[in-house]
């Protein structure tokens, strides 16, 4: 399940653009397998047929089709030196 949290509401509500969901990249060894966490962008991703579309808390959100149906996350925001950008929390290493 995906949350937004207030000030993400409000970035969102300023910037009045959907947002999309990179899709999971893994990086495979010889003896395991990592899943980075995925990055939050503004816009319609390039590739449509590879998301769903829903709405959350009034935000469009393109969610990718292979996203965890488990567990629960929350998109906040991020200061780094005054610029704010989206971030996905609760995201584990898999």
């Amino acid at each position: 399940m995906i949350t937004i949290s207030d000030d993400a509401l409000a970035l969102i509500e300023e910037k009045q653009s959907p947002l999309f969901i990179d899709i999971p990249h893994t990086v495979s060894g010889c003896c395991f397998d990592i899943t980075d966490c995925p990055s939050i962008n503004f816009g319609e991703p390039r590739k449509l047929s590879e998301y769903t579309k829903q709405t959350m808390q009034s935000a469009t959100v393109y969610v990718p089709s292979c996203f965890p149906e488990e567990g629960s996350f929350v998109i906040r925001t991020r200061n780094f030196f005054g610029f704010r950008r989206l971030v996905l929390s609760g995201w584990r290493l898999i």
